[in-house]
């Protein structure tokens, strides 16, 4: 009987101790893995040329409740949408949060649970992207 006590303890005592070599193994994973991470916001920076015209876009976009794979995939297509104008990606970076001191922002992007940040905009395109902020159901707050 004090043999079948004894193995009980110890299969007990090992199962908590794969627990935790997996929750371990697990949480180290989620930060070492870009898939996982928990970023909530992308810069997103570079040029594009439209109509003769060269702008340069420094754009954060940030995350306040939608999933993580919708978050990145939004990220990763909006870096790619400089090809449509005969520019090159975007390039991307993922953080904590955007940066502050930004020219306005759009509440609700794309009627997501996101806010997307602009800061190197021409101060005569703003109003352009004042109104496509709120035809895509978003709230604009210049600052």
């Amino acid at each position: 009987m004090f043999n079948t006590f004894r193995t009980h303890i110890v299969e007990h005592s090992m199962n908590k101790i794969r627990i935790v070599i997996f929750a371990s193994a697990g949480l180290l994973f989620s930060f070492t893995c870009p898939a996982f991470s928990q970023d909530k916001a992308c810069l997103m920076e570079g040029t594009f040329s439209f109509g003769g015209q060269t702008t340069e876009i420094k754009d954060c976009l940030q995350n306040n409740g939608v999933s993580q794979d919708v978050f990145t995939k939004t990220c990763e297509s909006l870096t790619q949408s400089a090809l449509a104008f005969g520019g090159s990606p975007a390039k991307i970076t993922y953080m904590t949060a955007c940066p502050s001191q930004s020219q306005g922002s759009c509440k609700g992007f794309f009627g997501q649970s996101m806010t997307s940040y602009y800061y190197k905009r021409d101060i005569n395109t703003l109003p352009d992207v004042k109104s496509s902020c709120e035809a895509q159901g978003g709230t604009w707050k210049k600052t």
